[in-house]
């Protein structure tokens, strides 16, 4: 057997409005050849493999592998090309690739499946032409692989979600804010999102909680004379005690001694 040899099985655009107009999620199935597609426009949907979920944003590509578990929620449109190998080498290399991945650039990729969506497979040249541009796509994509990630890319791609979570963590910052409500808030993996908002703002998703709940305190203990359990208890802490050792950790004194030093300020 051909180290490269494979059968394409479905290719085209897919449209969730069309093929599944009143539903708002689909069932997960479990996967039985390598399901490729690449979403050349921002998307409302998510994609879920194995319960991780990913955002459809323009230059997404997803990649599922035989024996995972996908499911969406809708709607979504996107190129797909879904495949079949035995070639254990290629099988290998296909595997490697991530799950989900941003492809910033993305044009000469979306060409080729769009090709290939328009392609028919009634007569041989159909066929060949199918073939040759599969060829190209698994080529870029396999390259593609072999690439170091960046996060800087990556960040640029999702700069607009990123900054939606921060907005979201100022406005709510006294209720409770884990990893992994933002991160689904976000539609992506918490490892994931963890890396691009630490690779953005240079602190990681609790670090920057963190801060903004005492900086919310700092100005509730100047503004009136609420008891320091309330204070904290308002800024989302899970306890006075936890919130006087972070405090302290940052600050350098105890919200008391803090509201009795800088209303002293002022006083003069």
């Amino acid at each position: 057997m051909n180290e490269t040899d494979y059968t394409v099985l479905r290719w085209g655009i897919f449209d969730s409005s069309i093929k599944f107009p009143s539903l708002s999620t689909t069932r997960g199935r479990k996967l039985s050849c390598f399901e490729i597609e690449l979403f050349t426009a921002d998307c409302e949907g998510v994609a879920y493999i194995d319960e991780t979920p990913y955002a459809m944003k323009k230059g997404t590509l997803i990649c599922g592998k035989p024996g995972q578990v996908r499911r969406s929620r809708l709607p979504f449109r996107c190129c797909y090309l879904h495949l079949h190998t035995d070639s254990a080498p290629l099988q290998a290399l296909l595997c490697e690739l991530p799950d989900a991945t941003v492809v910033t650039d993305h044009d000469a990729l979306a060409a080729l499946f769009y090709k290939i969506a328009a392609c028919g497979a009634e007569s041989l040249p159909d066929a060949l032409f199918l073939r040759s541009c599969t060829d190209r796509i698994l080529c870029m994509l396999l390259r593609l692989a072999e690439k170091p990630k960046t996060p800087a890319a990556d960040v640029s791609a999702h700069a607009a979600m990123l900054g939606d979570i921060r907005e979201y963590i100022q406005r709510h910052y006294g209720e409770p804010l884990p990893l992994s409500a933002l991160s689904q808030r976000a539609a992506l993996s918490p490892v994931y999102f963890h890396r691009l908002f630490t690779a953005c703002y240079g602190i990681t998703p609790a670090q920057y909680t963190l801060t903004v709940r005492l900086n919310a305190a700092k100005q509730q203990l100047l503004a009136g004379d609420d008891t320091v359990a309330d204070i904290a208890q308002a800024c989302g802490f899970s306890s006075q005690s936890y919130f006087n050792y972070k405090f302290k950790e940052q600050v350098g004194m105890s919200p008391l001694q803090y509201r009795k030093k800088m209303l002293s300020k002022i006083d003069l």
